[in-house]
């Protein structure tokens, strides 16, 4: 057919500028071509050109590429990703004229791109306070879901969470903050984390923030369950930022292969978390910084959890540790100062803790080992002026 020669032309002037197409949902039983009203169409995906917008989102020819190869298969997608390209770059009646096609399109496919739940909650009085959201082309790129109040009796965080992370417009999500998800005590991040682990894979996901609250303004840290963030590692292939904030964290099994930084925030890290943190497997990670707290915060690991971590093994490209914040802060100093991933690093952050003689004594007398570093923190610690002059 015409449409499918047409199709077939663009995707190869496309592919010979480097992209390469991948086999992916069938073509509509149409032949393709433009999304047609009223019917239901198939949510094609292509490996390729989502990778290709997730490394580099604000170049327009990588949407479009991908927007052309939507419309030759016959998903609206294609449609309207490239309406709002265009609607983005036209001006006056041109873009009144796109603006209305857009709205259109929309109102004919709405479940196609939005799925059931998220348009009834998008038109909600209430949705605009419990979600932040952002969108590129239609599309979901990055999504904070909170409480907005205490006591707050609205559209439950959670609800609003799982349907934007199930929804179509989802495929590209990028980044994902959860803040306080209910204010009686005790206060919880589980429900967020269950709404997300409900939306399968989410393979562009490159940034995830659990427990986005102020502390102790909000709530003081070590009175916000976390939960089970680990059980969310498996569906987030290409995740390379975490950051965690709270009490009674579990890590579960900490490899994730394309994971950069990593920051752990907490008034006390239960062992089983220390252990995950010794024994992670992250071969891209350049900055880690963790917190260790209080024994009667929940704090109860120990330094022999980490030495696997002290062997660098699991770390190959470390460059920044912060190892903070913690009871046994002498402890960590001894073993990082005879440790293998130490020469690796360029800064080592050690403050915040109970650092006092006999972990300086252990830097002092290993000071040739420390001396590559860039920067070594040790504030806020029982250093006694005495041994700071040394």
């Amino acid at each position: 057919a015409k449409a499918e020669a047409e199709a077939d032309k663009k995707i190869r002037e496309k592919t010979k500028k480097g992209y390469v197409e991948v086999a992916a949902a069938a073509p509509a039983a149409d032949g393709g071509g433009a999304a047609k009203a009223g019917k239901k169409h198939s949510q094609c995906r292509h490996p390729t050109f989502e990778a290709a917008i997730v490394a580099n989102p604000d170049s327009e020819q990588h949407w479009q590429v991908y927007a052309d190869w939507l419309e030759s298969q016959g998903d609206p997608w294609g449609q309207r990703i490239s309406l709002e390209i265009q609607r983005d770059k036209a001006k006056g009646p041109a873009k009144k004229q796109l603006d209305e096609q857009l709205t259109a399109l929309i109102d004919e496919q709405r479940e196609h791109f939005y799925g059931k739940s998220l348009p009834k909650l998008l038109a909600a009085d209430d949705f605009d306070e419990v979600a932040t959201v952002e969108w590129k082309y239609g599309l979901l790129r990055s999504v904070r879901v909170a409480s907005p109040e205490y006591d707050w009796s609205g559209t439950a965080p959670a609800t609003v969470l799982r349907a934007l992370v199930e929804s179509p417009a989802a495929r590209l999500l990028s980044a994902i903050t959860i803040g306080l998800m209910e204010s009686e005590y005790p206060v919880s991040l589980n429900k967020g984390i269950d709404a997300i682990s409900k939306a399968g894979k989410l393979e562009a996901l490159t940034d995830l923030f659990i427990g986005d609250f102020e502390y102790p303004d909000e709530q003081e840290i070590s009175w916000v369950a976390v939960g089970k963030v680990g059980k969310l590692f498996p569906a987030m292939p290409n995740l390379r930022s975490l950051h965690v904030r709270g009490g009674e964290i579990d890590l579960g099994t900490l490899e994730l292969p394309k994971l950069e930084r990593l920051l752990i925030e907490t008034g006390g890290l239960p062992k089983a978390a220390v252990a995950s943190v010794g024994k992670c497997k992250l071969p891209a990670l350049t900055s880690m910084e963790v917190w260790f707290g209080r024994d009667e915060y929940g704090g109860n690991g120990k330094v022999s959890q980490l030495a696997p971590l002290f062997t660098g093994a699991g770390l190959p490209k470390l460059t920044h540790l912060g190892l903070k914040n913690c009871e046994f802060q002498d402890d960590i100093a001894i073993a990082l100062a005879k440790s293998k991933i130490l020469a690796q690093l360029r800064s080592v952050d050690m403050s915040m803790g109970t650092l006092h003689e006999p972990g300086v004594e252990a830097i002092l007398a290993n000071a040739e080992a420390f001396s590559h570093l860039e920067s070594l923190d040790l504030r806020e610690n029982y250093i006694s002026d005495e041994l700071a002059e040394r």
